[in-house]
This record gives structure tokens, C-alpha cells and sequence, in this order.
């Protein structure tokens, strides 16, 4: 368990040359927590609508600024909007390839770690 720990407080104190963890993590609990949720949502292989996504992480941030936040992540292209085809008013969150791949590469090197 030390392991962990220590990796864990490594993991975080490092400066990410992967932009899109760097971006996810800038931002406390709730930056931390939508890229874990839409990352799971996206490994289940099941969609994420936005308005699930607020209710998930409001009691770490306003809705106001969960949206802000999704917002700037799809401007630098880390998330995406997609309109659900079962109802075009529901807006639904994907990550972008790049959010993917750096995702994979970290949860790779985070299992070497404990391993």
C-alpha cells in the first residue's frame, strides 16, 4: 500500500506532458471527477448526458461551473457534444481520441505501479 501512496502523490505532483490530464486534474475534485465519470461512461460503453454528468458532481461545484468547465474542455477539443439519437434535446458527453489515448497510457503506468 505504500506503493500506491507514493505513486499516487507522484502521479500528482508531476507536471503531465499528456495535455488533456493536465486540463482534467487543473481544476480540483470536479475537473478529476468528469474525466474519471466520462471515462468509465466511456469504457461501459454507455453515454453520459451532460445533465447526468451536473447531477454526479454538483456537490463539488456549481452547475454553472461544471458547464464552464465541460464547455472549455470541448473548445480544446478533449470532450465532445454529440445529440442523443433517442432524444435530440438530450446532449450527450464523449472524450475525443486524444482524452482516450492519454487515459489509456496513465491507467497503464497507474497498474504497473500497484502491480
Amino acid at each position: 500500500m505504500s506503493n500506491l501512496a507514493k505513486y499516487l502523490i507522484t502521479d500528482l505532483e508531476k507536471d503531465w506532458s499528456k495535455p488533456s490530464i493536465k486540463f482534467f486534474r487543473s481544476s480540483g475534485a470536479h475537473g478529476y471527477i468528469i474525466w474519471l465519470t466520462i471515462m468509465s461512461s466511456h469504457y461501459d460503453k454507455k453515454y453520459i448526458s451532460i445533465e447526468n454528468l451536473v447531477n454526479n458532481v454538483e456537490k463539488y461545484a456549481s452547475r454553472r461551473t461544471i458547464l464552464d468547465f465541460i464547455n472549455k474542455g470541448v473548445a480544446a477539443n478533449y470532450i465532445k457534444k454529440i445529440n442523443s439519437n433517442e432524444d435530440k434535446r438530450k446532449i450527450l458527453i464523449q472524450p475525443t481520441e486524444i482524452t482516450i489515448q492519454e487515459f489509456s497510457e496513465w491507467s497503464n503506468e497507474f497498474i504497473k505501479s500497484i502491480s
